[in-house]
């Protein structure tokens, strides 16, 4: 029973000494005396578009290009420092600590035997040791001292600072410009949804090969608003479909869209904020072709 006893310590001490470790990383960037570089070449960053718009009446006529926007990057020379932290929570000092303590231990039971060793007696009335329990109990208690140890050897280790360095590049943007090889393009064959006065009107339709599409507004049977002008947005289309640009054209229509005597236009650019409140002239952007029945695809 004592012997059982004494090898259950042992077994929690061990256990002990697992030392859990936390490392936090902390990473800071150095100049170094090197030409930065340029790698590649531009890298397109928005896309923006341009619409000149015509309405007669009820009929919108819209034309749409689009006009993309690149930076430039340089690649700066910079030093990567990389200081990793670890802390082990003070448990290496419990791994020497049990170390020393179960050491002493085992140094006892070899010292004093008979403290561990079961006593018996002859017929004579002799009293005699049996140390071999003892011995046991010092050999257990010197190979989990001897583990401690070296456990709070190797967590000492794992729990130091380190600091590693690699050369690096950090990137650096340009401002933002019209592409170099790109000029201005008709926004072909991509869909287009017109939202007139926060959503009183909604309306889609399709641009076809030179960015152009049309819209038959519907009878407005609300109050006329102030300077007869209504806030209308076109939202276009992603390449593929599956969502609307970041970046919407805001128009401004005259209403009501029947009785009109003379052409209503203007141009909606998404690079400036537009001014609702006056109404460009026709004169003021290239004539845009009436075109009768329907659709052109």
């Amino acid at each position: 029973m004592g012997r059982g006893r004494y090898l259950c310590v042992g077994l929690v001490c061990v256990g002990l000494a697992c030392a859990p470790i936390d490392v936090t990383n902390t990473v800071t960037v150095r100049p170094r005396a090197e030409p930065s570089e340029q790698f590649g070449g531009e890298q397109l960053v928005a896309r923006e578009f341009v619409a000149d718009y015509v309405q007669v009446n009820a009929r919108l006529l819209v034309e749409i290009r689009e006009l993309q926007s690149c930076v430039t990057t340089r690649h700066v020379p910079v030093l990567r420092v990389e200081k990793v932290h670890r802390t082990n929570r003070g448990f290496v000092i419990w791994d020497f600590a049990l170390g020393t303590f179960t050491g002493g231990f085992a140094a006892l039971a070899f010292a004093r035997p008979k403290l561990f060793s079961d006593r018996l007696v002859d017929g004579t009335g002799r009293e005699a040791y049996d140390y071999t329990s003892a011995y046991v109990v010092g050999g257990v208690f010197a190979v989990i001292s001897a583990g401690l140890l070296a456990a709070g050897i190797v967590d000492a280790h794992r729990s130091r600072d380190t600091t590693r360095y690699a050369d690096a590049f950090e990137v650096e943007l340009g401002p933002a410009q019209p592409c170099a090889n790109t000029q201005p393009a008709p926004l072909a064959k991509r869909g287009v949804r017109l939202i007139i006065d926060g959503g009183a009107i909604e309306l889609e339709a399709m641009t076809n090969a030179t960015g152009r599409t049309r819209f038959e507004l519907p009878a407005w049977d609300a109050p006329v608003p102030m300077g007869d002008r209504l806030p209308a947005v076109i939202e276009i289309a992603t390449i593929n479909g599956d969502d609307v640009e970041p970046r919407v054209l805001v128009l401004s229509l005259r209403a009501p869209f029947t009785g009109m005597t003379d052409a209503h236009s203007g141009v909606a650019d998404t690079r400036r904020t537009p001014q609702l409140d006056q109404g460009p002239s026709i004169e003021s952007i290239e004539p845009i072709e009436l075109i009768e029945g329907p659709q052109p695809p």
